[in-house]
């Protein structure tokens, strides 16, 4: 860019001098410092310094004067985005050829701060673009197209609404995005769609769309105290003379506690219909209006405190600007007897009891004069008394707020509006609540509909559900903050959930009653019962009305005593999880404590016929607080009980108690639930009305406790280390025993029967990607595959499995494999943290093998396998560098040391900006190997590093100016295609290589090995 040129823009804001601002002005001085113009002293020299191209600082500087103007016009009639004439004519013009030096879109010379890329469609700036053909988002960098909008509000059932890139479901336009729409200016803008002519977008949403956005969600009703407060603000600030910047904060705290809500209640708000003297308004218009403050603002917000007033009578605001709306209104102060008679009138008595009440409470009411204390006494009792009938019932007010109970609720927000009854109407409809705020929010409870709440058992508190959904999102627990703790909700508040707004009762239905998860049990509870199974589950038993011989009878019963012999030795944290276990076999989810409440037993034991007490079953009161069979630690009761007999509780009803055989089958499920492997006796196995197979296909495939110190991350890199092990180690087996294993690319290695098992165990997870049982499997393979192994002391322990095989063996089984200290395998964004940095300390030839592995770990990251299985070969290929003779033992030393040393933060978790970091150096040196160098050693002396270096800073600026690396969304292809872009006029003489090295990246990567391995392996230690 020329010297002229700027000149030229100084002349044409010079020559439109007197309409520019005071802004403007003092850019326009700052130009004029830095190339003054023509004078008597500069003359000679103005022609000579036309001729001068700008250099890198001064570009620079001339961005920064955009950047300044832009802060200061934005959102203003001077935005670029709203009227693209007048005093912005220059600057447009000017950002044009500024953009072409720069290669950017000139909007983002005009707007710095501007993203790259639509989020909707993922386009591109143009060169040609109107500033009016977008409009910017809430954070003033995201655009989105104008037409985008359009088109997509032209398609059949269009939703008003848009999207984020970072967002998968669509969410309504925000008020600053609308605003920005409506602001637009220009005679062009207008179109024709079916024949009728709209002057701009904002006409035609106006007049094709908010007519429907109140057929769908409702209004946000706990929003309108705030609404108020806004309106408040603004009344009070002009009564005071003051400015309106604490309204502006209200309005911006307002509209973002707005973009929270769903997206049908926020377009039904914007839809609101507020009558106005001479026109109506919609809402969404009068809330724009707040933003650049019309001036007939005030005449419109106290329209919009009168419609907040009649939607809920007890918002009445203090402010002295209102009080006319208010008393034509008849509403706070100005509520008297008369209109209190109408409202009664009114009253809904669908109930016989009710009738008679209200037309007694009438007869009582004078028909003039003030309200009276008695009077609102006799309007308490009869709320009281309705309160009786209807609670529960689906006239309950939690139930349903509309129909009948609508003339209930609007006398109780009359009253508490005038301040006869607490401003908590609540109490008035529910006379046995006693809290009045909600305890997480300490909001008023009345600012929330009754709809999203539940009575609580004692019904002295409301439950706001949305509170409970925020507990369990947060911590796992559908939990009711109650009297300074959180509780988990009764079965009686349970019952009440489905009568509340549907969304909460489906989240409890499909998320928190599914993911209840019960604490896991040791082996060894999960042993005896199965072998309580084996003793008392008869599968002909099963059958209705089907009786088992006393033989039967009496060895099911010793089962029993056997097993709660063995409770009463189990610890009691052990047995409160056994309790509280549940189990869900044909649709029915029971918990164990449930099961052995009701367990019938007819006969006790021969040992026993002594006893007085002729059945067993273990008290619900034990079960509930989850005491232990005997108390040992109490000396009283150890006095009164001196044999070891374990103890009996009061028999249950015979009808109450459940079947011997169903609760074996409970039981047995729970086995099959931990150990589906676990064979029961013969009798059972064999006979299909026990349905084991059945059982074991539906496993719950859950943890025994003993391995609760494996989380499911663990699980996951153990078994994925275990299958790289099973690729990459060298197997030495007998000729003829051994199996081939193929992994995607990688050449078949051979292993042993026991590693196919292994690997077969492990490949339904790896093949489709789900982990989610990995935990499961993990152990499984522990307790069936490795130690049943290691435990064989046959023939092929002793003369066909090698030392080496047993060693392996034993190093799963040991854990030593798993250990930080003996670690090869890695996380692949820690290898790339790594393994790049290390590039730098090491020499050239190492610096090669690294930066080729490291090829390969991205080329596997692009392609479209699931993440695990890229894992594994990402670490197969790392195993295959430590192992490559080519590498130095230092090296390898080095690399381990590094990698074992460090534990993946978020920082190494961010993928793209190491792989920007690592192609952006990759790719300098690929410019520089594919130079013609010459002197000494085939090189220009201090050349290589300068070039070097001036590559990779060139390619750094230009990535950073797209901020690519920060966006995780965007995927490695993109990156890869970003920089193809970016190479492209930066270092000319080498594009072609850098190019075919960015090729080489994206290049698919063939299922089946091809060709042999040109790598010299050499079996290493990688032990510490």
């Amino acid at each position: 860019m020329l010297v002229s040129q700027v000149y030229k823009f100084i002349n044409a804001l010079t020559d439109i001098e007197h309409n520019l601002g005071p802004h403007d002005q003092e850019l326009l001085h700052a130009f004029k410092e830095k190339y003054p113009l023509s004078n008597s002293e500069t003359e000679a020299n103005l022609t000579e310094n036309a001729d001068l191209a700008l250099n890198g600082e001064e570009l620079q500087w001339i961005q920064e004067v955009f950047a300044k103007r832009w802060t200061h016009i934005a959102d203003t009639s001077e935005d670029y985005t709203f009227d693209p004439r007048g005093n912005n004519i220059p600057w447009i013009t000017f950002a044009r050829e500024l953009g072409k030096v720069c290669k950017k879109p000139y909007l983002m010379v005009l707007m710095p701060k501007l993203e790259s890329i639509d989020p909707e469609k993922f386009l591109r700036l143009e060169d040609d673009q109107d500033p009016r053909s977008i409009y910017l988002s809430n954070d003033d960098k995201t655009w989105h197209r104008v037409k985008g909008l359009l088109e997509r509000l032209q398609q059949p059932s269009a939703v008003f609404s848009t999207f984020d890139v970072k967002k998968i479901l669509p969410r309504a336009l925000t008020l600053k995005e609308m605003f920005r729409i409506r602001s637009k200016k220009g005679d062009e803008l207008a179109k024709e769609i079916d024949n009728e002519t709209y002057a701009n977008l904002w006409d035609y949403i106006m007049r094709r769309f908010a007519p429907t956005w109140q057929q769908k969600g409702k209004c946000p009703e706990h929003l309108l105290p705030d609404l108020l407060e806004v309106v408040e603000c603004y009344f009070n600030a002009k009564a005071m003379n003051q400015n309106l910047k604490v309204f502006h904060q209200k309005l911006k705290n307002f509209t973002k506690d707005l973009e929270a809500c769903p997206l049908e209640d926020i377009n039904h708000f914007y839809g609101i219909e507020i009558f106005g003297r001479e026109h109506n308004h919609y809402l969404v218009n009068i809330l724009l209006d707040c933003f650049n403050e019309t001036p007939d603002l005030e005449e419109k917000l106290a329209d919009v405190a009168r419609w907040i007033c009649r939607f809920d009578p007890t918002l009445v605001s203090k402010c002295e600007n209102l009080l006319p709306v208010y008393k034509i209104l008849k509403v706070g102060e100005y509520f008297d007897l008369t209109h209190l008679r109408q409202l009664i009138n009114k009253l809904d008595s669908n109930a016989a009891e009710i009738k008679p009440k209200i037309h007694d409470f009438l007869e009582k009411i004078p028909a003039t004069g003030e309200i009276s204390k008695e009077i609102i006494t006799e309007i308490k009792k009869l709320y009281a008394f309705r309160w009786q009938i209807i609670k529960d019932s689906p006239h309950d007010y939690l139930r349903k707020q509309n129909e009948e109970n609508r003339s209930w609720i609007r006398l109780a927000q009359y009253l508490a509006g005038a301040g006869y009854i607490e401003a908590n109407y609540y109490k008035l409809l529910i006379p046995t609540l006693t809290e009045d705020s909600d305890p997480i929010s300490k909001e008023i409870l009345t600012n929330f509909p009754l709809s999203r709440f539940i009575l609580s058992e004692d019904e002295k508190e409301l439950i706001y559900l949305p509170n409970c959904v925020s507990q369990h999102q947060a911590n796992g627990t559908f939990y009711h903050f109650s009297g300074e703790r959180f509780r988990k909700l009764t079965a009686k508040e349970i019952e009440r959930l489905p009568f509340a707004e549907l969304q909460f009762y489906e989240y409890y239905a499909q998320v928190v009653a599914i993911e209840e998860e019960c604490l896991p049990i040791k082996k060894s509870t999960v042993m005896a019962l199965k072998e309580l199974v084996n003793g008392t589950l008869n599968p002909y038993a099963l059958r209705l009305g089907h009786s088992i011989t006393s033989e039967q009878e009496r060895i099911a019963e010793e089962a029993y005593f056997k097993f709660f012999g063995f409770l009463n030795n189990l610890p009691e944290d052990e047995l409160a999880r056994l309790y509280a276990h549940t189990v869900i076999w044909r649709g029915q989810k029971r918990s164990v404590q449930e099961i052995l409440a009701e367990v019938q037993l007819n006969e006790t034991p021969e040992e026993d016929k002594n006893s007085t007490i002729q059945t067993i079953s273990l008290s619900e009161d034990q079960m509930r607080s989850g005491e232990k069979l005997e108390e040992k630690n109490s000396t009283t009761h150890q006095k009164e009980n001196t044999s070891a007999e374990p103890i009996v509780a009061k028999e249950v009803p015979l009808k109450e108690r459940e079947c011997i055989a169903f609760a074996g089958q409970f039981f047995a499920k729970l086995v099959a639930d931990y150990a589906p492997e676990e064979k029961f006796n013969q009798a059972i196995e064999e006979n299909a009305l026990a349905a084991l197979d059945d059982m074991r296909l539906c496993s719950a495939q859950l943890v025994f406790r003993n391995w609760d110190f494996v989380d499911d991350k663990e699980a996951t890199r153990r078994a994925l280390t275990i299958l790289v092990s099973l690729i990459t180690h060298n197997f030495s087996c007998i000729w003829g025993t051994g199996s081939s294993l193929q992994f995607w690319d990688q050449k078949k290695n051979i292993i042993t029967a026991t590693g196919k098992e292994l690997f077969k165990a492990l490949e339904y997870a790896l093949d489709n990607g789900d982990f989610s049982k990995i935990r499961f499997t993990y152990t499984y393979t522990m307790r069936n595959i490795v130690k049943r192994a290691l435990e064989q002391n046959d023939f092929i322990r002793k003369y066909i499995r090698y030392k080496d095989t047993l060693d392996w063996l034993e190093s799963i089984k040991d854990e030593s494999m798993f250990e930080p200290r003996n670690q090869v395998c890695f996380e692949p964004e820690l290898l790339l943290s790594v393994l790049t940095s290390l590039t730098e300390r090491c020499n050239a030839k190492t610096s090669m093998l690294i930066e080729n592995f490291l090829d390969e770990l991205i080329k596997t990251r692009i392609q479209p396998e699931n993440q695990y299985q890229q894992w594994v070969r990402i670490n197969v290929e790392f195993n295959k560098l430590l192992n490559n003779k080519a590498l130095p033992p230092k090296a390898r030393h080095l690399i381990l040391q590094e990698l074992r040393k460090r534990k993946i933060s978020d920082h190494d978790n961010d993928l793209n900006e190491k792989v920007v970091h690592f192609i952006t150096r990759r790719l300098a040196r690929v410019s520089i190997s594919s130079t013609n160098q010459y002197g000494m050693f085939n090189t220009t002396p201090g050349k290589f590093g300068a070039q070097y270096n001036e590559t990779k800073k060139r390619l750094e600026q230009y990535i950073s100016s797209l901020e690519l690396s920060s966006k995780k969304e965007i995927t490695i292809s993109e990156l890869i295609s970003q920089f193809k872009i970016g190479i492209k006029g930066i270092v000319n003489s080498h594009n072609i290589a850098m190019t075919q090295y960015l090729e080489s990246l994206t290049q698919s990567i063939p299922l089946q090995h091809v060709g042999d391995d040109i790598v010299q392996m050499e079996p290493i230690s990688l032990k510490a």
